[in-house]
């Protein structure tokens, strides 16, 4: 059965629709998804300008050496405190009876009374006021010291001797500003040590559910580290802050590169066998139903 052909038509039984566009294409081939049904991998979000991902394990070192570096800072001090505490316990018994003595001179027997309670006060105020100092400066120092580094230079000690930084996830300015950074130091440092802190404070004062509360917010916080083990390689400070560690050391980035590029090849050649037999069926069923609708037409 043939139909009529109009002027500059191609001949042929085309049903009255007429023939195909001379300017048909195959539809387009869709990436591999995974089996049907399935859900499919969510897509690794690609590091801004094309900088590969810092290593996993190197990551870790870089935050096992700032931890060293801060608590090299702060056991000095801690040191310093227990001496002076000493020669100041150590010396109390002579402090002690010279009150005592000038106080019986002067006739003040109740000023004498009181002499060794109010040495031992004084020495419990100090050691108060030491100990909160110690304890300030112990959440302080590593807070300011990875909140500054982020902000100016984007990289810790830690990270600038094994190659990393620390740069915006959406390619923006190339340091991360101050705004940035304190909320990847928020959650990185000073929620873990504040917490830390607060349990030993509830344990002493025996508020045993505060200070459970407190030792697992602080597990969460120093457990955060292990999360770029994952596979996007972020941290929930990485997240909160919108920030990916990158890879900025030559034979790290050629290394990292490497790996990239064997993983793509390996998805893509994974994916072909998938996307050739979806386009094979794709177009049996379209030549069915074209000879679906030839057959009714005749």
């Amino acid at each position: 059965m043939t139909f009529p052909q109009q002027p500059g038509q191609t001949p042929g039984p085309w049903p009255p629709q007429g023939p195909p566009a001379a300017q048909w294409q195959p539809p387009a081939m869709q990436p591999y998804s995974g089996p049907p049904g399935s859900p499919g991998l969510p897509p690794v979000e690609p590091p801004p300008a094309d900088l590969p991902l810092a290593s996993r394990f190197l990551r870790l070192l870089a935050r096992t050496v700032d931890y060293l570096l801060m608590t090299a800072l702060v056991v000095p001090l801690w040191f310093a405190a227990y001496h002076y505490l000493q020669g100041k316990a150590a010396d109390l018994q002579n402090t002690t009876f010279k009150k005592t003595f000038w106080a019986l001179l002067t006739g003040d027997g109740d000023k004498a009374k009181r002499a060794p309670l109010e040495a031992v006060d004084g020495l419990w105020d100090k050691t108060k006021l030491l100990l909160l100092l110690l304890v300030l400066a112990h959440l302080l120092l590593p807070t300011v010291y990875d909140w500054l580094m982020h902000a100016r230079y984007g990289r810790t000690l830690g990270k600038i001797m094994f190659g990393m930084k620390t740069v915006p996830q959406n390619g923006g300015p190339a340091r991360l500003g101050l705004g940035r950074a304190g909320r990847r130091t928020l959650i990185a440092v000073f929620v873990p040590w504040a917490a830390l802190m607060l349990m030993w404070y509830e344990l002493i004062l025996r508020a045993w559910t505060l200070a459970a509360v407190c030792g697992i917010v602080s597990l969460i916080g120093f457990l955060d580290p292990l999360s770029v083990l994952g596979r996007r390689r972020r941290t929930w400070h990485d997240r909160i802050g919108g920030t990916v560690v990158v890879s900025v050391k030559p034979l790290g980035r050629a290394a990292e590169l490497g790996r990239g590029a064997g993983s793509a090849m390996r998805q893509a050649g994974a994916a072909l066998p998938g996307q050739a037999a979806r386009f094979g069926a794709g177009a049996a069923q379209n030549a069915q139903s074209v000879r679906d609708r030839l057959r009714r037409n005749r």
